[in-house]
């Protein structure tokens, strides 16, 4: 068997929302903040950041539950080229229940295979989400 387990479901309208965001090509930095609903077992956009900072996206994040963050963001290669990567961030504070970083890491596999992303990263502090850790890990 090949199939992956689906913990969280992916509402359609999300999915959506996550195609035009991944089509958008946007030459800003843009995020979706994305967390689980524990009640219905499904993601959920909590926060969509248009033209803004990293310092603003950092602030965003909760210190002790994890999340999702979809970001497209600037990358300026050392041959002069730029291109703006869809990548995935994966959060996980140090304080976060034990029973949410199972439900998150169990569903992160199917984010990224649904968004189609190729790029993927894990933070367990809010504060290594800078543009000098994102270009080392995407350049």
């Amino acid at each position: 068997m090949s199939g992956s387990i689906v913990i969280c479901e992916i509402p359609p309208d999300l999915r959506e929302m996550l195609r035009k965001f991944r089509l958008s090509q946007s030459p800003t930095t843009n995020a979706a903040i994305l967390k689980i609903d524990r009640k219905e077992m499904c993601l959920t956009l909590e926060n969509m950041l248009e033209d803004c900072e990293l310092d603003e996206l950092v602030n965003e994040l909760p210190e002790n539950q994890p999340r999702f963050v979809i970001l497209s963001y600037e990358l300026k290669r050392s041959d002069g080229r730029v291109s703006y990567p869809l990548c995935l961030v994966y959060y996980t504070p140090p304080g976060s229940s034990p029973e949410m970083k199972m439900l998150y890491a169990g569903s992160r596999n199917n984010l990224v295979k649904e968004c189609e992303l190729t790029k993927s990263v894990e933070i367990r502090d809010s504060e290594e989400l800078t543009k000098e850790f994102l270009d080392s890990k995407f350049s």
